[in-house]
């Protein structure tokens, strides 16, 4: 019998289309001798949807399709069974899935929402857990943790708009600690999304404000002009970490969706990659530690990206930002590892696998006596 694989994506967050985009590349590329692969996408209404429908493309161009053809469903634990059912009056068993593959990008989808989710259901999943992914998603706790583990980031400061609006001069004084010109960016938000310049400090009021529109709370860090942008993913297998070839990213300006997602041949393409980088050893050596490392310390799981920024001047580096669900999982990086796109998705769920197996033999329960002996009164003067 193959395993079902409940591939979920969608979801209530500013990147939910480029989750689709993963969900469906991943679904064309998974062992499909291996594996029996079960759509699950959560619209932006948080309707759960499954069906081939959601397969192709096309169907989310117009949404009356997956109304049409796909159907409503919720994700139930059966006495130990992990079952689709659909909604409505009449309730009737769907599709039963094994193992659940999360593919959500951005806030509330990839920053543990949805894994919280499934350890609610008790539904074993691939991937980093809620803690890993909670912490990366929100940028600010990623720099902290990288910092005190004397991992190298960019000089920082933060805040929330109730800070901000409560003592907008205090906020002032911490960014002045920091040389223009800035980055200022919503801590909790990927892909770019909602990041702002800033050169002169007469921009930085109107600046602030924009970014507080997408999150409360809120990054600031040095811009480095002499930058080179690159990137390197790693995946765990059999307890080793694999790191990936580095690639470099050279765009012009802040870059939206369509600018880094199009095809690379396009003439006007604004965000190109090149990859391996051409850079020394060295760099690449301490690309590849730095990136372990972290991997590490973050306890992360599955294929996670980690985004760093070199100053080629003063000739250092930085941990930029790290993603615990890559956009297409940085397959293209690992190719040159002799493990295309299918080999990858099958260490994954290998390693989901080898996680249940460990947790079978966990102590689950604690002093189970204790309704046994408990009265009314024991409650009532308890502190």
């Amino acid at each position: 019998m193959k395993l079902s694989i409940g591939v979920i994506f969608g979801g209530r967050s500013l990147e939910h289309e480029l989750s689709i985009l993963t969900a469906i590349q991943m679904m064309d590329n998974i062992d499909k001798e291996r594996y029996d692969v079960v759509p699950i996408y959560i619209a932006k209404d948080l309707t759960i949807y499954t069906g081939g429908a959601l397969r192709f493309i096309d169907s989310y161009k117009d949404f009356n399709l997956i109304n049409r053809y796909a159907t409503k469903v919720s994700l139930i634990n059966k006495k130990g069974r992990f079952v689709l059912q659909t909604t409505g009056l009449i309730k009737r068993e769907y599709k039963e899935i094994h193992l659940a593959f999360p593919v959500g990008h951005g806030k509330n989808a990839e920053d543990g929402s949805i894994v919280g989710y499934l350890e609610t259901l008790g539904i074993p999943y691939v991937g980093s857990d809620i803690y890993s992914a909670s912490l990366c998603q929100d940028k600010i706790f990623t720099k902290e943790i990288l910092s005190v583990n004397d991992l190298p980031v960019v000089d920082y400061t933060y805040f929330t708009d109730n800070d901000y609006l409560n003592d907008k001069e205090a906020i002032f004084k911490e960014i002045d600690k920091l040389s223009y010109p800035l980055v200022i960016k919503p801590a909790r938000l990927g892909s770019g999304i909602g990041i702002e310049v800033v050169r002169r400090k007469e921009e930085l009021e109107s600046s602030i404000e924009k970014v507080m529109k997408n999150d409360n709370r809120i990054l600031v860090e040095e811009y480095i002009d002499h930058c080179k942008e690159y990137n390197m993913s790693v995946l765990v297998s059999k307890g080793k970490l694999i790191g990936s070839v580095i690639e470099e990213i050279e765009k012009d300006g802040i870059c939206d969706y369509y600018d880094k997602y199009r095809k690379e041949s396009d003439e006007d393409d604004v965000y190109r990659r090149t990859y391996p980088a051409d850079i020394s050893k060295a760099l690449a050596e301490e690309v590849e530690k730095v990136s372990k490392k972290a991997y590490k310390v973050l306890a992360l799981a599955g294929t996670a990206r980690f985004d760093y920024l070199y100053d080629s001047k003063k000739k250092k580096l930085y941990v930029d930002e790290v993603n615990t669900t890559p956009n297409f999982f940085s397959h293209h990086l690992f190719e040159d590892k002799n493990i295309d796109y299918r080999e990858l998705l099958c260490i994954m769920i290998k390693e989901a696998i080898d996680k249940i197996h460990k947790e079978e033999n966990m102590l689950k329960e604690v002093d189970d006596e204790m309704f046994g002996k408990v009265t009314t009164k024991d409650i009532r003067n308890m502190k």
